[in-house]
């Protein structure tokens, strides 16, 4: 026989002589452990291999992350922390991230959340009141906070308090009040001095007479001087207050800032500041050159004080003034309006509203927005 473990050829069947086995035990042994195996078809067995390498790839997996995550926690903690993303040095750049928590834009994303594009333009216009009363708007151009308006509404001017003054009542009214109570007095001192005549009053009456009459005419004629003094001093005090004075601006919550620090342009009726504050809402610029004649537009101010007025009309079309190219609109642009925004559709910003013809019915004119660039 041959040996069922070891193969060796042999008479004797009860044990192997060559490595000792009992060949019936070993016969049992071997039925029994083939009794206790499973039995796994091909498909069973490959669905196995498959789990199994599936299993071992999710724990490679998860080793290499827990390795990796001790060195990279320091750069993602800091990627994932709140931070303002900084502009390029264009005027306009429309940036699409999220906004900075606590910050104004995130604010007015709950507070006056938007409805349309016309809404999100509003939040990013501003109204501005100075001390000497003037009144205007102007609008954000950068998430760093900084506002376009138009210089005549931040700027003081001497020559229009001048005019101020001397048309207010207070003035006019002191002016002709004087000038009748000295034309009443002269009148009365001519009558007396024909009636000392006729009487025939002495020289001395007749002198003292003659002096009160020259000394109220030379009141009377410089009665205009004298108004004009007092306009003049009333202007210097005036001057040196409101050339130290503060802007105030608000948003359309109601919140205030107190700007002092103003860019003014030489060439263009352009100003330019910043609020205190970070991730403003902002407009981005459309290019005027593409405006097409009866296309819509909108403006949004702050006319005769009616805060975060929306007005609309067509764009007219170009016009140019001393060499300056204006858009003229038909939407309505009053007092209050100077410095706001003309905006399309899209809500994009296409000029500063800046002036209105005189004597006439929503005939507005507009600084292309390009103007912006070249101003500062």
């Amino acid at each position: 026989m041959q040996c069922p473990k070891c193969g060796t050829e042999q008479a004797d069947a009860a044990q192997c002589a060559s490595c000792g086995i009992y060949v019936a035990k070993h016969e049992a042994y071997l039925a029994l452990k083939t009794a206790a195996r499973p039995k796994i078809n091909r498909n069973e067995r490959n669905s196995l291999t498959a789990i199994g390498i599936f299993f071992v790839g999710i724990v490679v997996l998860f080793g290499l992350g827990w390795l990796a995550s001790g060195r990279d926690k320091g750069s993602r903690e800091q990627a994932t922390s709140p931070t303002l993303v900084v502009t390029t040095d264009s005027t306009f750049n429309d940036l699409a991230n999220k906004p900075v928590p606590g910050s104004i834009r995130a604010r007015l994303e709950v507070t006056h959340r938007p409805k349309n594009e016309i809404e999100r333009a509003r939040n990013a216009t501003v109204f501005i009141q100075t001390e000497w009363g003037a009144s205007g708007s102007g609008f954000i151009i950068d998430s760093g906070c900084r506002v376009v308006t138009n210089r005549h509404v931040v700027e003081f001017s001497e020559e229009k308090l001048r005019s101020d003054v001397a048309s207010s009542r207070e003035i006019q009214t002191a002016f002709v009040e004087q000038k009748q109570k000295l034309a009443v007095e002269i009148q009365r001192l001519q009558a007396a001095f024909r009636q000392a005549l006729q009487s025939g009053a002495s020289s001395t009456d007749l002198a003292r007479i003659r002096e009160a009459l020259k000394q109220r005419g030379t009141e009377f004629d410089g009665l205009a001087g004298f108004y004009r003094s007092r306009i003049d001093k009333k202007i210097r005090d005036e001057t040196w207050k409101y050339k130290h004075s503060l802007l105030k601006v608000s948003l359309v919550d109601g919140a205030e800032f107190s700007v002092g620090d103003v860019s003014i342009s030489e060439r263009y009726d352009l100003a330019r500041f910043t609020l205190n504050a970070v991730d403003c809402p902002f407009l981005v610029a459309a290019d005027p050159d593409d405006l097409a004649q009866g296309g819509q537009l909108f403006t949004i101010g702050n006319p005769s004080g009616l805060t975060y007025t929306v007005t609309s009309g067509v764009f007219s079309g170009f016009r140019e003034d001393n060499g300056r190219v204006f858009l003229q609109t038909d939407a309505p642009i009053n007092a209050g309006n100077s410095g706001g925004p003309l905006i399309d559709p899209q809500g994009r910003v296409v000029g500063i509203n800046t002036m209105v013809l005189k004597d006439a019915q929503n005939i507005g004119f507009s600084i292309p927005v390009t103007a912006i660039e070249q101003a500062f």
